[in-house]
């Protein structure tokens, strides 16, 4: 009868602790960090963040019981809260040093590239950075944009690099003329896509592309516990064997990185 009992308490005790994990894990909140990036990252007219990194994210989420939250604010101020440990992760994050040195990175979920732009009437062809020498080149920063159009212009003679607070006023403002005749505007092609269909910018049209990317999400270093990065990679994984990753992006018209 002793014996009985001590299993009986065993048995209760283990249910509970079992039971207990399953509270913590629903439990877990996280709160993310981003900026509006459409149409990777997009706000309804009630406010709500949406496209197709936040509906991803929302979803992996859901697999590995967690209830994450995403706020927006200017992209200086999301990277200063990562860096700061006021985050728990970044959403939009390449694998960049940048970005490794704060953060470790998920699996890529979405393929994209970056490219050069030009009035339609631009006579200018690209082959090398060379051919773009004397220009005016436009990009939004600060940001990996930025690092990547210096990269790309490094060494290249009478370059001048104008910065803008976002991709939508580059693209404008070129459209517009108000780069000159000599302008070129470096940008992310899924980004300068958007905003010329928005914005009916049609006197614009693309010279090249420059640079392949992938985008992931990044965990705070100082924040992240044992097993979360594996966990939210495994729900990546079920996403994308079930379709769910390509469903997701389909409206954003954004390609999926490598799945399988």
């Amino acid at each position: 009868m002793g014996i009985a009992k001590t299993g009986a308490r065993l048995w209760a005790g283990l249910l509970l602790a079992c039971a207990g994990a399953q509270a913590h894990a629903a439990s877990r909140d996280l709160y993310f960090v981003t900026q509006l990036f459409p149409p990777f990252i997009t706000q309804d007219a009630d406010g709500r963040l949406d496209g197709a990194l936040v509906a991803i994210l929302r979803e992996a989420c859901r697999r590995s019981s967690w209830n994450c939250t995403v706020q927006a604010m200017v992209w200086k101020r999301a990277l200063l809260t990562i860096s700061q440990g006021g985050a728990d992760g970044l959403v939009l994050a390449q694998d960049a040093p940048e970005r490794r040195a704060v953060m470790a990175l998920s699996k890529p979920v979405l393929a994209s590239s970056y490219g050069l732009y030009v009035k339609t009437n631009s006579p200018l062809r690209y082959r090398q950075p060379g051919d773009l020498a004397g220009k005016t080149i436009a990009v939004y920063g600060p940001s990996l944009s930025q690092t990547n159009s210096e990269r790309l212009v490094q060494g290249v003679a009478g370059v001048n690099l104008t910065v803008e607070l976002d991709p939508e006023t580059v693209l404008r403002k070129l459209a517009a003329g108000r780069y000159g005749n000599n302008a070129v505007a470096f940008s992310n092609d899924d980004v300068a896509r958007y905003w010329i269909k928005r914005d009916g910018l049609g006197n614009l049209r693309k010279l090249a592309e420059v640079k392949q990317l992938t985008y992931l999400y990044g965990f705070t270093r100082s924040r992240v516990k044992p097993g979360m990065l594996e966990t939210f990679n495994m729900a990546l994984d079920g996403m994308c064997r079930d379709g769910s990753l390509a469903r997701l992006a389909a409206p954003s018209g954004i390609r999926l990185a490598t799945c399988r």
